[in-house]
């Protein structure tokens, strides 16, 4: 469910959530099953007045959205419905009343037609959805059923099934093949030749039908548009039914496992709580980020469908295949938890297994949208395929200028909207930026002239920006940057897409080290470095982990002593990204080894190259030496370049890691988004491994391919909700935890879906194997993603322990001056 709500939103969610509280408790559901409508008289024409039925129909027909988003409005009492696993045609009526809303706004419209929606805006009459078909034509969209024009009928031919809650509904809106197009009729239930047979089924209260049209006979005045006409229709209203599902779906994955949380801290065992044993902690952590990402995902699909956005088909099947795959683990995992209670009758997860096993299943299973989602994986591919071409071919029309272009600046205070900037940048990146359309992965192995020149064109890029205004978009004007606004920065992000632009600075120079000087540093301190920054003098790195303590960052053992106005460190630091050609780092050390760990320690910023500073590069598996170890020798560093309070470094080093785990996300960075969002990186190289081994058309490869699309997209998705739920207060501010978590399994996934597609070619290789030769290297290192940043297994510990406020893992080093912590030989 979204963050933030309008006041109206909360009504309409609140007004529906205690009616389903009173009508629909677990006990009535129960009864329910043996009910042949599965809800009680009056139930559906009272929430109609709670106008269940009248959001996706337009204003002057007798609807109306409470907060102009029609689709997010509806998502929420559809999620209201999963968590009470409410009974109900919720997806059928306002499917038919919304073709029926269309139909009637754009003229021409039967006065039948406008009747049967007036019922079902009163709650007099229900709808049914008939569109899915019986094997083998059960696949995503697949229609077979014929509608064939005869004189002033139509005729029907065909079977549709599962139809939900056609044995009482009043009207079925059927989608038939009429040629080569799709038509949709308005069929009354007791038309001639329509038969309606009950269906058996794993739900308690929602009933499905078998309904046969043999020769049904209408007037043509029941056609729903025009006739062989309603693609476009057909394919708005699978939308909407996936966004309602996946909504739906979400409710029943919060219900559960909200019950199970209160299960592991009521029950104990071996006179434990379940909540305090480590294994059963970290499988939490793991339903809490599949649940939010499952939120992040069903809001982004509501929201692209409500705007008419390009990406809305895509954001659907993310939406879809999401829920249906981790939702089911999610829910069988609570069950797992319970224990023997939790799959018997009597307990009530079984109610919410149910509605997601039947959502799972409808109009297409996971791994069909997973296919799916490919084919726009594909077309993006391809698309930036013709541009690197075009690039290649017509390198004259596409190569920046000698110099840069200025484009005129507002002058004054007074803060620049939105467009306007978007105008100004969009002009800006077109004269200045030379294209790029490659594709990156994290593992490209580059020499260090090809690595060096890249940093070198950053710094070069990064000051263009400087000189344009457009550096440190939302970083203060008193400290270099341009003083704007989160929408400003998103609005560079989505026109930089396809351009060039300082990628070496974005992480760690400007997130996290940046946005930790700024949220510590004082007045001198931003002054001497932020502008340094943004201008591209200054890329910075993290001395944060060390050879001893890897994700215990607070038991850092570099030391820094006081010597009156300056300090002397010494230690080792390790796991630094291009510290060989970095300028400056932010460093945690310990300042007092008298008092327990987290209360010891200080940070610092100092010039990486210096005396006494030595640095050596890390050869990996792969054979990449991108990572560094640093040694401190009495390393002298001025008191002005502390960065916080003596021993508070901790208060710092949280923000700090924060800032890390967001760093996708923040507004501090920039992040180029591309028309059909996120993927890039992760899923369209993909496509090229499969192109070169021949097996872009097996459908177990197109699988894997959407599955890290949709991997990729939610990350992106995740990042902004957990972003947004941190700035209002409404998530822990250890949330970032969460967004930590998901990319180390998006990560390693991605490494082994490419070791997995290219296949033996990924093993052994050679210079013509293109994309696919040597993915074996990529999969030998995977485990980095789970490693870097502080390994998953802390983020879960996070998670679990300061998010969901599970007991913590005993600490002997709690309370203990961190001088008399126990450490291993390999730790002195």
């Amino acid at each position: 469910m979204l963050i933030e709500l309008s006041p109206d939103q909360e009504i309409l969610r609140d007004t529906t959530a205690r009616y389903l509280d009173r009508e629909v408790p677990p006990e009535v559901l129960r009864q329910l099953r043996d009910d042949a409508d599965g809800y009680r008289p009056g139930y559906w024409s009272a929430g109609a007045e709670l106008g269940w039925a009248a959001l996706l129909v337009d204003d002057e027909l007798g609807g109306g959205s409470v907060s102009g988003a029609p689709l997010v409005d509806l998502s929420l009492i559809a999620y209201e419905f999963g968590l009470h696993a409410a009974p109900g045609p919720l997806i059928g009526t306002n499917l038919v009343a919304a073709a029926l809303s269309a139909a009637i706004s754009a003229g021409g419209a039967d006065s039948s037609l406008t009747e049967a929606l007036d019922a079902l805006l009163a709650g007099e009459a229900t709808g049914a959805w008939a569109l899915a078909e019986p094997p083998p034509h059960d696949a995503y969209g697949t229609v077979t059923l014929t509608v064939r024009a005869d004189g002033d009928e139509v005729v029907l031919d065909g079977v549709k099934r599962p139809v939900e809650g056609a044995a009482l509904a009043g009207y079925l809106l059927v989608t038939g093949r009429t040629g080569d197009g799709l038509t949709q009729v308005l069929v009354p239930a007791d038309a001639a030749g329509l038969t309606i047979a009950p269906m058996q089924t794993v739900e308690l209260t929602r009933r499905y039908s078998v309904v046969t049209f043999d020769g049904v006979r209408l007037p043509r005045t029941a056609v729903v548009g025009a006739l062989g006409g309603a693609d476009e229709a057909v394919r708005r209203q699978l939308q909407l039914a996936l966004v309602i599902l996946a909504a739906e779906s979400v409710g029943t994955m919060q219900k559960a496992f909200d019950m199970t949380v209160a299960w592991a801290f009521d029950r104990y065992s071996f006179g434990r709580p379940l909540a305090s044993y480590q294994e059963i902690k970290h499988r939490f952590a793991d339903m809490k980020l599949w649940l939010e990402a499952s939120h992040a995902a069903a809001d982004a699909a509501a929201a692209a469908v409500d705007a008419g956005l390009p990406e809305a088909d895509e954001l659907v099947s993310v939406a879809k295949a999401l829920t249906g795959k981790y939702g089911s683990e999610l829910i069988q995992d609570c069950i797992q938890i319970h224990g023997g209670i939790g799959v018997t009758f009597e307990h009530d997860l079984h109610l919410y297994l149910r509605r997601h096993t039947v959502n799972r299943s409808l109009f297409g299973l996971p791994e069909e949208h997973q296919r799916r989602i490919t084919d726009f994986v594909v077309a993006q591919a391809n698309a930036q395929a013709a541009q690197t071409r075009a690039a290649e071919l017509e390198p004259a029309e596409v190569s920046a200028p000698a110099g840069p272009v200025a484009v005129e600046r507002p002058a004054g205070a007074e803060l620049e909207d939105v467009e306007s900037f978007r105008e100004r940048a969009r002009a800006w990146i077109r004269s200045n930026l030379k294209p790029d359309h490659r594709f990156r992965s994290l593992r490209i192995l580059k020499s260090d002239e090809e690595e060096l020149a890249e940093v070198t064109r950053s710094r070069e890029v990064q000051r263009m920006f400087f000189d344009a205004g457009f550096a440190g978009i939302t970083f203060p004007r008193e400290y270099g940057g341009a003083g704007l606004t989160d929408a400003h920065q998103e609005a560079w992000n989505i026109e930089i897409a396809g351009f060039e632009y300082p990628r070496v600075l974005q992480v760690p120079t400007l997130v996290p080290c940046a946005a930790t000087i700024l949220e510590f540093g004082t007045h001198e301190q931003k002054l001497r470095h932020l502008p340094a920054i943004l201008r591209g003098d200054e890329i910075w790195i993290q001395f944060l982990s060390e050879p001893s303590g890897g994700s215990d960052v607070a038991g850092a053992l570099m030391s820094a002593v006081r010597e009156g106005d300056e300090w002397l460190l010494n230690g080792s630091k390790v796991w630094s990204t291009g510290a060989w050609w970095s300028d400056w780092a932010l460093c945690l050390a310990r300042t007092n080894w008298d008092v327990p760990k987290h209360r010891g320690l200080s940070v610092f910023m100092l010039p990486v190259h210096q005396d006494g500073l030595e640095i050596n590069r890390i050869e990996m598996l792969n054979g990449s030496r991108e990572f560094c170890q640093e040694f401190l020798t009495d390393v002298r560093v001025p008191d002005s370049e502390r960065l916080g309070e003596v021993d508070g470094g901790w208060t710092v080093g949280t923000r700090w890691m924060m800032h890390e785990r967001m760093a996708g996300n923040s507004p501090l960075a920039t992040h180029p988004r591309r028309s059909q969002r996120s993927g890039e990186t992760f899923a369209v190289p993909l496509v090229a491994i499969a192109e070169g081994v021949g097996k872009l058309d097996d459908p177990r490869v197109r699988e894997l391919i959407g599955e890290m699309r949709m991997l990729a997209v939610t990350m992106e998705r995740l990042g902004q909700r957990l972003g947004a739920g941190m700035a209002s207060g409404k998530m822990h501010p250890q949330s970032s935890a969460i967004g930590r978590l998901i990319s180390g399994i998006a990560g390693v996934r991605r490494d082994t879906i490419a070791y997995e597609i290219a296949g033996a070619t990924a093993a052994a290789w050679t210079d013509e194997d293109g994309a696919a030769g040597g993915k074996g290297l990529d999969f030998l290192i995977r485990q980095v993603s789970e490693l870097g940043g502080g390994t998953t297994e802390i983020a879960r510990n996070v998670i679990s322990e300061r998010v969901l406020g599970m007991p913590r893992e005993a600490a002997p080093d709690h309370g203990v001056a961190f001088r008399d912590v126990p450490r291993g030989a390999r730790s002195r």
